[in-house]
Formats: C-alpha cells, structure tokens, sequence
C-alpha cells in the first residue's frame, strides 16, 4: 500500500502542477425541450468513478449507434468493427472485448445487456436506443455501488432518454462512405445511408415520444479464407491472386478469399409514453422493436488460367500445393426481430424518500442465422446448409428501490432484484440454406438462470468533509433447465444453486475547496451464463468439451481516485485494482490427454493500473473545448493450473495503454469543428501472448483520428460533414476494423 501511495502522490502532484488543468469547468446544458429520464436513483452519489456523456457533446461526434456514444470515454473501448455491428462489446479496465458479461448497459433502467452468454455474441442490444433519443449517458467504473449486479465490475453505463415538455419533432439523414484497404485484394468503399424521425408531446398528465430509423450498409470483409498447404499435386488447378502471408503466431498461410462482406439492413421503432398519475407518482411505459436482415456474402481472390474464379479444390500458388476447404468461402444470413417491453412506476413521498419499481422483458422474438455448407462467391445461389434458431430466449429482470435520509447524516439505499435468463438454441439442416430448415436437427442446446438479490447501502456524513459508504449485496443464484443435443440424443444437466454476499465500502475526504479523495472497496460475484454452463457437444452418450459445474467469477476490486474541480473543468486521477478468482475463459485444458479446449476457470489474474481524466471548457480561445484519458493497464494471469503456459503473461485484449483526446471549437455562432484521437496500445489475443504479427486475426494496438464540422445554416437546420480514421489505418480485433469512413448529415427539428 505504501509503493500505491506513494505512485499515486506522484502522479497526482504532476497532474496539478501542469498550468493546462488551471482553466475552467463545462458549464451545465438544459436539454429544452426535452428532459432526461434517470431512473437510477442518485447516480451521481454512488460510490465509484463517473463519467458524463451529455447530449450536446454526442452531437459533436460522428454518431450512428447509441454505441458510438462511448467512443472517447476513459479508459473504454466498443469493440464496433463496421456501423450497424450486432455484435459491438465493451471493454474496460479488467475486461477483454471477449468477456461481455462483465458490463452492465441499461436504458431507462430497462436492461440492454446480453447476459446469456459471455463472448463476442454477447454485446448490449444497442439498436434498442436510437442516438436522437439520448439525454445523457453515465459511465460507472468498477463494482463499488450495491445497487448493481456482480456483471458491475467491469463497467455500467447508464443511459438516460429524453422526453418532451411540448411538441417536437426532428428528421435526419446520414450518407456515408468507406475507403478500406488490406493486403489481399478485397480493397474498396462501402457505402450506406441512415434515416431517423422523431415525434413527441406533452400535453397535460400524458408525454410520448414516438421514434423510427432505418439503417441500410454494407460493411468491409469481416473474415478471410485461408488455404493449407498439401493435395493432390497432379490435379492443381494454378491460379493468380492468392496472397502468402502469416497468421498471428507466425505461421506461413494462403489467403484466397473474402468472407463475412455484410449488408444489412436494421429498423429500429420505440414509443415511450409518460405519466403524472399524482403530484408524486409517474409512470413511464416503453415499447421497442428492432428488426435486422443481414447477407455475409463471400468472395474469391484467385482466378485460373482462363481468368474464372476459384473456390474449392487443390490449387497452385506460390511454388506449392494447396488445398481449399469446401465451406471456406461459404455464404450465411440472418434475421432477427426482437422486442423489449417496459414499466417503470416512481414516486417521492413528503419526508423526502423516494421509490421506484421497474420491470423489463426482452424477447428474442426471431433469431435465425443461416449457413451455407459450401462455398457459394458473389451472389449466392442456395443449396444445402444449417440454420440456427434461438427464438423464444431473452430476459426478464424486475428491481424495486428506494432510497431516502435517515436524519441528518445518513442517506440510505435499499432494494430487491430478480432476473431470469431462457435460452434456446436449435441447429437444423435446410435442404435450401436460404429457406426454412426442413431438414433433422443437428444440435440443440438450452438452459435457465435465475437471480434473487436484496441490498442495502448507506452513505453517512459522519463530518464536514468526509462521508462513509458502506452496503452489501446478497445474491442467490440458479441455474436450471439445462440440456444438450444432437440429432438423435438429448441429456439433461443436473441443476444448480448458490447464495453469495458481497460487501462495499467507499471513503469520501474532501480534503480541501475543490478536492475530492475517495477510497473504494467492492467485491463482486458473476456468474456464469447459460452459453457458458451448458454449451459442448456430445460423445459417447457423454457431454463434452464444457463444465456444467463452472465456478463464479469472484472479483475484489480497489479504486483510490483524487478529483479536482475547477471552475469550469475538472481531472481526476485514479488507481485500481482487480484480483479476481476463477477468471471465465475459453482455453484449452493441456493437463489432460487429448486436450479439451472449452469455457473454463482460470484460478487467478489481476488488472491494476493508473488512469487520468480532463475535461475542461474555453481553453485558451472561448468556445474551446478539451477532454482528455491516458490509462496505463497491466493485465496478468497469475495462476491458471488447466493452461501453465498462461501463468505470468498479460491477460488477452486487454491493451496495456489508452489515450483519447477530443477537443471542440466553437469559432462562429453557427458553426463548430471537432477533432479527436484515439489509442490501444500493445495487446495480445492469446493467454500464452504467443501472436506477434499483426495480421488478419491479430489483436493490435493502433492510433486513429476523427473530426466533424457542423453549420447551422438556418433555424432548426444543420448539415456536417466528418470522417473516422482520417489516416485510414489498418488494424485488427481479429477481423479488421473500418478504414477511413466519411460521413454527410442533414438533420431538422423543431
């Protein structure tokens, strides 16, 4: 603790020397007419680091998806490979862009967050928000407040929407378009367009918002097809195009085709109606739909002789014989509707304290992803394949709150949770893989979790400048309903219960006018899903390749954090510390003979690092506007007994530096210019840190600016124009991610 200390002194002291932080704090902005919507009762007091993304300064950045709306906050990333990704996961401090369900994403106190799975499929269903429709968005960093889930300690956001107080209306459009550029020949632009309206009142007791938008793009090459080396050297067919390359860990490969080269297609409607039942109690109901049709078509890189393209069999290239996997350049679709439905009930009695009741259902109404099972290039043909049908899963979660003062000196918090996960997963064969699965089952997999909490926290002033928060969790979960197949066997999973408590603590000093020093302690416990559970394959009249009996993920988590504010600005420094039993990863079991690679414990890692904040107004020029992070990260696998060669190394896709910076300008009444950058720095996508090319199927650190002009040409008009990736740089998330993008705006409200 004295080494924390000391650090932390000395990063603190030069942080208030610099003469930059001595300017001024962002004033407040009245979002009019509309008002935020905040659920959460008395976000800005719970005990743990926050950030605030308000409305005005989304409008300054190039937005498309709610998600876009974390793209500079510290210390984070959104894992957005193309604009309209289904599957966009937060990463955070102690968080790899594999590990989803280690953040919590809530709209209105309605559950956004996938927790049924823990992956790359399990990111936030942001297209249930649309960005015209968000008030403020908070970012919590780490498990410190009780109110929240052990999925808390990595990140919570919490996003706020608006609701009118008189009528408005907005339309608006977007065009953009993308430079993207590789080293295989699948180079080009890819274009798409958006549509968005708004319409909303209030008129007397009632206020709605009625909200549609339509988002058609196509987006880059997501995969590649690589051949191995061997055949039948007498039946080659030589070839052009096919580019040599390395894969991650150095080892040599053939890249001859394009996979995943996505247009889709995503409508997205919410109506919210709010309602003054009394002079103390409102209610706010929520309907939302999103419907997405998506075509990952594919495309071959080499030509023969004759100059026809080429997609299966042995080919020749390079001086050697290489063999094509049947399915390798293999189109698929999918097709999905889904529904959220949600109340909130609130209120406020006369001796100050406040409740609220709040109850969500997300429904997978249609979930189907088809696939080919041989390659078809260009425009798909159809044939045989599998379609994968998770209708039916989704999620309920219902949360009762309240939270008032007990005398003078203490505020208390108390509330009662429950949630139920359902999630049913079927593979059919389809004699047409663009048609209906009319063929046997192949595989089916389902399971249930449930959780029922009770939680108590009190922030007492116990002085002048200093408070103390103290509270707990208690958790009781349950996992049932569990069973996997194959075409003609299905075995049951034996079910399972556990009860865990975890306490939080947090030390708040103002030590001085404008100074801020907390200390925060929180533990917490996340399950583990219904993908994670019960998700393996069958052998033998034997499940396999997965735990059933997988242990929680207990994280003890520490944040110091020193704020300074200033008059019209702010920073902060923090240091933290993750120490987290039985980490949920999928790796492969190299103890036992033959290796089994599935979702497993890994006994021990830590994520600690040092991270700084600033935000500051009028910098300089009036009209200046200056936000900056820079978070140093070290991830380490401590002890992981199923995979030793894992133990020391740095945890995956957790970058060991991230910086942002995004300054706003203000330099004419109607018009403004921003400009930001972004930084991840060295990362690995391997336990062993064994990947160190930077190739397709890396994990790779990168720099990338962006910029936006807006003009407001006439009342309630504005055009801009901006750009993501200025420089067009390539880098990888295993697939790539966008090159330079442009983007046209034209919006009008009233």
């Amino acid at each position: 603790m004295n080494a924390l200390s000391l650090g932390f002194c000395t990063i603190a002291l030069a942080v208030s020397a610099s003469p930059l932080l001595a300017t001024d704090e962002p004033t407040a902005t009245t979002l009019a007419p509309v008002t935020v919507h905040a659920s959460d009762i008395m976000v800005m007091e719970t005990p743990a680091v926050h950030v605030r993304v308000t409305r005005v300064q989304l409008q300054r950045q190039n937005v498309t998806e709610s998600a876009d709306a974390l793209k500079y906050a510290p210390n984070m990333m959104v894992r957005k490979r193309y604009i309209g990704d289904p599957n966009a996961v937060i990463s955070g401090r102690n968080a790899g862009t594999l590990q989803s369900a280690r953040s919590l994403v809530y709209a209105d106190g309605l559950l956004l967050s996938n927790l049924m799975t823990n992956g790359w499929d399990g990111a936030p269903r942001w297209g249930m928000v649309a960005p015209e429709e968000i008030g403020a968005v908070d970012i919590l960093y780490g498990p410190y407040s009780a109110l929240y889930p052990g999925n808390s300690m990595g990140t919570t956001v919490l996003i706020h929407t608006v609701l009118p107080q008189r009528f408005t209306a907005s339309v608006s459009t977007q065009f953009f378009n993308q430079d993207y550029r590789d080293a295989y020949g699948a180079g080009g632009h890819y274009n798409g367009h958006q549509a968005a309206a708004t319409l909303g009142d209030k008129r007397g007791r009632f206020s709605w918002l009625l909200e549609y938008s339509r988002l058609d793009n196509h987006g880059q090459p997501m995969q590649y097809a690589t051949a191995r080396v061997g055949g039948n050297a007498a039946v080659a067919v030589p070839v052009n195009g096919a580019v040599p390359d390395r894969n991650p860990n150095g080892s040599p490969r053939l890249v001859y085709g394009a996979n995943s080269i996505e247009h889709t297609v995503q409508d997205q409607a919410k109506l919210k109606v709010g309602v003054d039942l009394t002079e103390h109690t409102a209610a706010l109901f929520t309907v939302g739909w999103w419907h997405n049709r998506a075509e990952d078509r594919t495309r071959s890189l080499i030509r023969d002789a004759a100059g026809n393209p080429v997609a299966g069999g042995v080919i020749s290239a390079d001086g050697q014989t290489w063999t094509l996997p049947a399915s390798g350049l293999a189109p698929s679709s999918a097709n999905d509707t889904h529904l959220l439905y949600g109340a909130e009930l609130n209120g406020h009695l006369d001796n100050d304290w406040r409740w609220t009741i709040v109850a969500s259902h997300y429904d997978f109404h249609r979930s189907q992803a088809a696939t080919a099972n041989l390659a078809e290039p260009g425009v798909p043909s159809g044939g045989p394949g599998t379609i994968a049908d998770k209708a039916g899963s989704g999620w309920d979660t219902v949360d009762l709150r309240s939270s008032g003062p007990l005398g003078d000196r203490h505020m208390l918090y108390a509330g009662v949770h429950g949630d139920r996960y359902v999630l049913d997963s079927r593979v059919r064969n389809a004699g047409d893989w663009r048609g209906h699965a009319d063929g046997a089952q192949v595989s089916a997999f389902a399971g249930r979790t449930q959780t029922r909490a009770l939680y108590l926290q009190d922030v007492w002033s116990f002085a002048d400048a200093w408070a103390l928060t103290l509270g707990g969790r208690l958790e009781q979960w349950r996992a049932y309903g569990g069973l996997r197949a194959n075409a003609v066997d299905t075995l049951h999973y034996a079910d399972r219960r556990r009860t865990d408590f975890s306490p939080k603590a947090a030390l708040n000093w103002d030590l001085a006018d404008g100074w801020e020093l907390r200390l925060a302690y929180g533990k917490a416990v996340r399950y583990p899903t219904v993908t994670e559970l019960f998700q393996g394959s069958l052998s033998g009249n034997a499940i396999v390749n997965n735990n059933p009996a997988l242990k929680p993920e207990r994280d003890q988590s520490t944040d110091i954090t020193l704020t300074r504010h200033l008059e019209h600005g702010h920073w902060r420094v923090s240091l933290y510390q993750d120490r987290i039993a039985d980490s949920l990863y999928s790796q492969t079991d190299i103890t036992v003979s033959p290796t089994v690679t599935s979702v497993q414990n890994i006994d021990k890692m830590r994520s600690r690092g040092i991270e700084g904040e600033l935000g500051l107004t009028d910098v300089g020029l009036d009209g200046l506007d200056l936000s900056a992070s820079l978070a140093f990260n070290r991830a380490k696998t401590l002890e992981d007994r199923q995979y030793p060669l894992a133990n020391g190394k740095t945890f995956p896709r957790i970058p060991k530096v991230r910086a942002s910076v995004f300054a706003d300008y203000r330099f004419a009444p109607q018009w403004d210019a921003s400009l930001g950058i972004r930084h991840s720095g060295r990362q690995y996508g391997t336990l062993d840190n064994s990947d160190h090319v930077d190739s397709y199927g890396a994990v790779s650190r990168f720099t990338v600016a962006d910029a936006k002009l807006r003009w407001k040409f006439a009342p309630g008009w504005t055009a801009a124009l901006g750009v993501d990736n200025l420089t067009n740089e390539r880098y990888w998330v295993y697939h790539p991610y966008a090159g330079r993008t442009w983007f046209g705006e034209l919006r009008w409200e009233l």
